[in-house]
């Protein structure tokens, strides 16, 4: 079944504008490189403030499925977001998939990471060989195929865990990372 055809709203994200008209807001961004595997790993770049007034619908929700809009080698920059405590910004290199027409059909995890492992790779491969930038046009046309939904529990039952340990991984990863800029920053500027 075709994309357009499983979600209500599929948009682009947010061009970021500033104007210093506006009062600030805080809230991480998220971009395509920071959307690998299904992880989507948005605070790694931190809090920014953001002057401009921006709807409601850049904003990442649960149980949206975002993609880039060009992958790379190694991922096609799909990501999945089961869950969301923080103000996060989608920004424009990214199709935001959004509020499915039947939840009881597909699961919303297998389908990102259907789209992850084969949807877009088979796409440029076999439609559009030119390698441009997807479009929102070229999205709804990407064929999700048609399991019964307990297999795709199933499946993602077991991927599901794989996918914790590589946020918890991100995670550990920037915190060590802190912690190393943090103990460079005490030794060269508190040597005297």
């Amino acid at each position: 079944m075709k994309i357009k055809k499983i979600f209500k709203e599929i948009n682009k994200g947010l061009r970021i504008e500033y104007d210093n008209r506006v009062e600030p807001i805080e809230a991480y961004l998220v971009d395509t490189g920071l959307v690998d595997s299904c992880v989507i790993n948005y605070t790694k770049n931190g809090l920014e403030k953001i002057y401009m007034d921006v709807k409601d619908k850049y904003f990442l929700k649960p149980n949206d499925i975002i993609i880039a809009t060009i992958p790379s080698s190694t991922t096609a920059h799909v990501g999945y977001c089961s869950s969301i405590e923080d103000k996060v910004i989608i920004k424009k290199n990214l199709i935001i998939l959004r509020n499915p027409f039947d939840n009881n059909k597909y699961n919303l995890e297998f389908i990102a990471e259907y789209l992850e492992n084969y949807g877009i790779k088979d796409y440029y491969d076999n439609v559009k060989k030119n390698k441009e930038a997807l479009t929102i046009e070229d999205v709804e046309d990407i064929d999700i195929p048609e399991i019964d939904i307990t297999k795709q529990e199933e499946l993602i039952k077991a991927i599901h865990p794989i996918n914790e340990r590589s946020r918890l991984y991100n995670k550990l990863i920037q915190n060590d990372m802190e912690i190393k800029k943090y103990l460079m920053n005490e030794v060269i500027y508190n040597e005297e």
